[in-house]
């Protein structure tokens, strides 16, 4: 393993992110959300700012819930899942639409926003927003958001929340 690698979830990771059954503290967890199956582990250290991306990783991965995808591109991820020797997972990320990473990236700027705007009280929410996978996912929270920052926060809380994801 090297900062080139690439994860992907596997079928138990995937569990995981929606159950939390296995105990995994704050960091494992976020660093689990993040696992794209394209991102490397280089990419995976800058964006969660954990220096000790790979050691977490490997963590993970002992407890199956990422496998290495080898760090190929999202083609080859995608031609290995079909041959069985990637997760399923890693697959539907690599062939997901072109606009998936528009998916994710309105999912980062609403997570951005609701830990801005709530602190810690957001960041369940914000984990959620970070691993969304499909604009229906994103929406519904979306809206879970809005709800919860108006009723806590008010109108001025909810416009800026707005701003935030309009922002580039």
């Amino acid at each position: 393993m090297n900062d080139k690698t690439v994860y992907a979830k596997t079928p138990a990771g995937q569990q995981e992110i929606g159950e939390r059954k296995a105990g995994l503290d704050v960091r494992q967890r976020r660093l689990l959300i993040l696992v794209d199956g394209q991102r490397s582990v280089a990419e995976l250290r800058g964006v969660s700012g954990f220096p000790d991306t790979l050691a977490l990783l490997e963590g993970l991965q002992s407890r199956g819930m990422v496998a290495s995808a080898g760090g190929a591109s999202a083609a080859a991820v995608a031609a290995a899942a079909s041959a069985g020797r990637v997760p399923a997972t890693a697959a539907a990320t690599a062939s997901a639409p072109a606009n998936a990473g528009d998916v994710r990236e309105r999912g980062r700027r609403a997570a951005h926003a609701i830990t801005e705007l709530l602190g810690p009280m957001g960041e369940d929410f914000a984990m959620k927003l970070e691993g969304v996978k499909s604009s229906e996912a994103l929406e519904e929270l979306l809206a879970r958001c809005r709800r919860m920052l108006g009723e806590m926060r008010g109108k001025s809380a909810l416009e800026r929340f707005e701003r935030l994801l309009e922002e580039s």
